[in-house]
Parts: C-alpha cells; structure tokens; sequence
C-alpha cells in the first residue's frame, strides 16, 4: 500500500490543505509547534474522524461543513487478495445464463489484477481500475468490474465488495504512533501475533520473535543499542503471572542477573515507540508507518539515527514523520519535504525541494538550526558537508560486520561541518580545523577530545597533511583520493541515476563511457600527468578533479537536462554502487570503517 496523494477539507486547523504528493520511502512533514502538522496525520489512521474546521466567523457546530479528505491509495493485487482471505470474506458474484459455477480462480484472478483507488472519506470511495465501473457509496464504495463474457456478470455483495477489503487492508497496514509515552511494556503472552495498532500486544509479538526468530531478535536489540546509548541487551520473560509477558531493558550486554534490568514501562521515554516502530518495520512486509514529532519524543541523536535505520535497512516501508527540528531531515534523504504553517486560524502546507536553497532557507528559518549534535554522541566523527553525512553512515549500516565486537558497540555520530554541497571557495583547512575545534570547545569542551575528523585530500601535500594531523591530536583521517566524488566514477551507477531522472531515458553506459575516454586526459580536471588513457586507473581516480568532471559529465550524456548537484544525485549514486557493485567501493568502505575504528580510540 502506498499514499501518493492526500488532501483535507474543512479539518482541524485546515480549511483546505491543497493536494500533497508523498512518495515511498521517507516522507516529512515539517513546522513550528501547534502548526496543523499532527492533524495531517492524525486523518491519515484507518478511522477518519470528523474535526470540523472553526474560524471567527464560522465556529457555530450548526454551521459547521463536514470534514473531507481525498487521495489516491496505491494497493498491490495480493495486499487485497490477503486481506481478503485474512478476514475470511465471501465475496459475492452474480453470473448470468444461471450458470452458477464460477471458478475461484476467475474471482483472483480479478481481484489481484486491482492497480490503485481514489478515495473521499466522508462523502465516498472511489476504486480506479482497468476496465471499471464505479459505484459510490458514503465512505467504502462497491466495486463492479465489467468484465466480457457469458459467465461472470460482476460482484454483489454487501458488506464483502471490494471497498470493504480495500477498508481492512489499510487498517492492517497504517500504523500510528503518537508523541505520547507508551505503556505497552506487559501483555498477555496469549495475544495476538501482529502488532496491533497501538502496539498494545508489543510483549507478546517479541516473546515469539525472541523464540521463533533470534537473529531479527538480535538485530532489533542491536538497532536499540545504536539509538540509546544506555540499552545494551533486551528480553521478554514471563513475570509472576503466567499468562502474562514483559518486555525487559538491560544496561549490560551479559544477561545474568534479571535484577539489574529494567522493565520497558519504568524506561525512560521513547523507548517503547522506537522499539514498537523497529518491530512494525523489521516484521511487515509492506506498511504505512506514521510517525507524529519525533523529535518530541527522543533526542535529536536518536531520531536521527532511527531515521538512518529505517531508510538504510527497511526501505520496503512508506513513512510519513512530522517533526519541528531540521536536524532529522539531515539524517537521510526524503522522497518529499512539506512545510506546514499557520496564520490566525488557518494552515497551510507549501511542498519544499530539499535540492533547492531558497527552499532550505525557507525551512530553517522556519524551524531555527542549532548545533545538537554536538550533544548527541560520545563519538562524533566531522565530515566535510552533507553528502558524507548522510553517505558514510549508510556505507557503515550496509557493510556492518556482525562480529561481537561490532555487536557491543553504537554507531558513531556522522556530523557535516559546513551545510553546503560546493567546498571550492571553503576557507584554508588549518582555519577550517580549528574554527570546528572552537565551536566544540566552545558548546561541551568534555567532548573536544572526542571528535574525530574526515577531509578530502585535495591538493594538499603530505607535509600539509602531517601538520593538520598534528593540530588534530591524531584524529584525522584524510580520504585516499581528491574527493568523495572520485569513488562515484561508475558508469553504471551514474545512467541509472541520470535516466531516473529523465522522462525519455536513453542515457546510456556506453555514452557515459565514451565522455571519459575522451575527456579524462583534459588540464580542467587536473590529472592530465596520470592519465593513461583508462578511467578505470587507480592513480587517475586517486588525483582528477570528479567534481568538476561530475559537473560536465552530466550537462553532455543528458544534454544540458539535469545538471550534477553534489547534494541530491552523490548520495543515489553511492547506494546504487553499493547495491550493485559494493566491490567498486571497497576503497571507500575501508575508509570508513577505519573511521569509525578511530572514534572509538
């Protein structure tokens, strides 16, 4: 089940809140405090309640108009075809000659053969399918397909029509979760087996999860470990009662002795959310997972490293988050970005393009930018801008050794140190270092000597290098090429980004391939003595300027259609590589690893 677009009458602070757009993936939804950010959620849950939009002069509940809401919902054939059989419905179907041996396979065929619908809560449900017939009724509609023949003359049934399948799949697949604390750490173990929607049954999903799959066990136990720093194991067990189950909190990895763990509902806050959402994302196939301010309830370290999470390890899943803090947003890279303001009574919600900087200005200035990160973590690894920090990371989840050793420890902290995507006017590096050490020192000097840095080699000599090292205390690593971009050299990687982008996709391998040949050995790029007439050469890749190449690469194999921005397209070339060919990488993960080896020293 996917949201692609959703709108709101007359609801809550809305009086209309336009068509947005969402995409799979992570979507946001951004603004001050008490801005309509909620609501927007709030009326995506299965149930649509009514909360009529007042103002001065309508707020009168006779005069009140009655809350709508329409989108389009895209349900795969065998999401519907499974609630169809989960909740045991007999669909009804009128045949005509009073022939009445209609094969079932005929019924699935049809059913699965369902692409997306229409909806209008409140006034109707409309189903949107090829060939189709549409028949409206006030919230779930009845759905007739026309269908040629002598034998099946369509669907009839009350009740069981397919608006009522489409109803029960989306409460089987959106869920919410709230900014308020849970309590949801004791249940009865004989409760059902998939999460409810308000994770009441939590305890008794990981209880059969701890003894039927250990190892998705262990990865949501390390998962938590690398959100909260002070969890270091998890349990179910059943207390006194034995019809009853709880889950258990330890501040150790060895669990010996149940006296030191904590019960999850005497935890501290955030922790039953989080560890409902990982279990939401870790054991469904396919879900809607709505998630209301998280920054409300977890430190901005946490969400982001949740968010890092869920888009590096479950990106099966459609996310809607609404948060007031940027720093989230950092943490991965949306499908969509949308801001919410209000004005006196009323909301309104503009679409943003991250890619673009009037936009960001825009949401910083809404939301305010400070330097929490620095808080966030005791090991915080600086990295040259927002590329590396949301890259690195990702590479660090995706090549993660499952060793004991890496199983003991959380994820370092991956911070930009200036937000933007061009580094060639940047200030010289000696500035640059300490004017970084200056604000750490300046915000919590008892992390200063923790922070480990990561800089392109660029120009610098090995003379250069040895002397920022040394300003450094050791704790720099400088990447073995020019620039994170000369590991983003990959033909392959690059057309399928390039033509993801494109609506007529003929950018191709060869071509790519060809402007390298060509071009590769030219002054502009800055390695013209290394070029042997190969791109794939390592002393080549190790010294050319990529970002410039990047640059004219992209304006020519997609003539002057999509030009190269550090910012939005490295980052989907990075996955694609890793995806596809994480050899061509190895560099590059090494890097990285040794890293993160380095900030725990």
């Amino acid at each position: 089940m996917l949201i692609s677009e959703m709108a709101v009458e007359n609801y809550a602070s809305f009086k209309s809140s336009g068509t947005m757009k969402f995409g799979p993936g992570i979507n946001f939804i951004v603004g001050q405090n008490n801005t309509g950010k909620s609501a927007l959620l709030r009326s995506l849950r299965p149930t649509f309640d009514q909360n009529p939009h007042r103002n001065d002069l309508v707020f009168r509940s006779s005069e009140l108009p009655r809350s709508a809401q329409s989108g389009v919902v895209v349900f795969s054939g065998l999401e519907l075809m499974r609630s169809w059989r989960r909740h045991n419905f007999v669909i009804g179907v009128m045949v005509a000659r009073g022939d009445q041996n209609f094969p079932r396979e005929l019924g699935n065929f049809i059913l699965g053969d369902v692409c997306s619908m229409e909806f209008e809560r409140a006034d109707a449900f409309k189903v949107k399918n090829q060939p189709q017939q549409i028949v409206e009724r006030p919230t779930w509609a009845k759905f007739r397909p026309a269908l040629e023949g002598p034998v099946f003359a369509g669907w009839d049934s009350i009740g069981n029509d397919i608006g009522t399948i489409a109803a029960n799949c989306w409460a089987d697949t959106v869920f919410f979760f709230d900014a308020q604390r849970y309590n949801v750490g004791r249940c009865e173990i004989a409760m059902q087996e998939k999460l409810q929607s308000d994770a009441a049954n939590l305890p008794a999903v990981l209880m059969r999860l701890q003894g039927n799959q250990g190892d998705l066990f262990k990865s949501l136990t390390q998962h938590m470990r690398d959100i909260f720093p002070s969890v270091k194991n998890l349990s179910v067990s059943s207390p006194n009662s034995s019809i009853e189950c709880e889950i258990l909190v330890w501040p150790v990895i060895e669990r010996r002795h149940k006296e030191i763990a904590t019960t999850l509902n005497e935890s501290g806050t955030g922790l039953s959310q989080v560890l409902a959402i990982l279990t939401v994302a870790m054991t469904m196939e396919h879900a809607v997972i709505l998630i209301d301010e998280i920054s409300s309830f977890l430190h901005p370290a946490a969400a982001k490293a949740l968010v890092r999470i869920l888009e590096s390890h479950y990106p099966q899943h459609q996310y809607m988050i609404s948060t007031h803090s940027p720093e989230v947003i950092s943490a991965c890279t949306p499908a969509t970005v949308h801001l919410v303001t209000k004005s006196d009574f009323t909301s309104s919600v503009v679409p943003l393009d991250v890619a673009n900087l009037e936009d960001l200005r825009a949401l910083t200035g809404e939301l305010g930018v400070s330097m929490t990160d620095v808080f966030a973590s005791d090991r915080i690894i600086w990295v040259e801008g927002p590329t590396e920090e949301a890259a690195f990371p990702y590479i660090f989840e995706q090549t993660r050794d499952d060793s004991s050793a890496e199983q003991r420890e959380k994820s370092p902290q991956f911070t930009a140190i200036v937000a933007t995507g061009d580094f060639a006017a940047k200030r010289t590096r000696p500035e640059l270092v300490f004017d970084i050490y200056n604000k750490l020192t300046n915000a919590v000097a008892a992390l200063a000597g923790a922070a480990t840095f990561a800089f392109d080699t660029e120009e610098l000599n090995a003379q250069q290098k040895a002397d920022l090292q040394r300003q450094a205390k050791g704790r720099l690593l400088f990447l073995p090429r020019r620039l994170f971009e000369c590991y983003l050299i990959h033909p392959g990687a690059i057309v399928t980004v390039i033509n993801a982008h494109l609506e007529e996709k003929h950018v191709t391998v060869a071509k790519v391939e060809a402007f390298l040949q060509a071009k590769g050995g030219m002054s502009k790029y800055k390695a013209q003595t290394a070029w042997k007439g190969d791109w794939r050469d390592e002393n080549w890749l190790k010294c050319v300027d990529a970002a410039v190449l990047l640059k004219d690469l992209f304006s020519e194999v997609s003539e002057a259609r999509l030009a190269y921005s550090k910012r939005t397209l490295s980052f989907a070339i990075v996955k694609e590589i890793l995806a596809t060919d994480p050899g061509f990488a190895k560099e590059l993960i090494q890097f990285v690893k040794e890293l993160v080896t380095l900030s725990r020293k």
